[in-house]
């Protein structure tokens, strides 16, 4: 999962791991085949309420992962703000 690059990746590479066809991903998340092919490429931006939907259409979970992973990754810097503060206030 460390290789991962993007929302856009994580999805085209669950896509790709099950040989999923976009028209398949796209009936089961209720879309169009251009706007998955879109969120694939990082052309159209991957909404929150899409990603379980795309996890259970793909079969792999990695897309919430990589999120979880990246939300995770960027709440450390707010530790690191927090303690920062609480130091000057000491």
């Amino acid at each position: 999962m460390r290789q991962i690059e993007s929302e856009a990746q994580a999805l085209a590479v669950s896509i790709a791991a099950g040989s999923h066809k976009l028209d398949y991903v796209a009936a089961c998340i209720g879309r169009s085949r251009s706007y998955v092919s879109r969120m694939q490429t990082g052309s159209a931006p991957i909404p929150d309420r899409l990603i379980s939907p795309l996890c259970a259409a793909t079969g792999t979970n990695l897309l919430r992962q990589y999120v979880d992973m990246q939300r995770a990754l960027s709440g450390q810097g707010d530790v690191q703000r927090l303690a920062a503060l609480m130091q000057v206030a000491a």
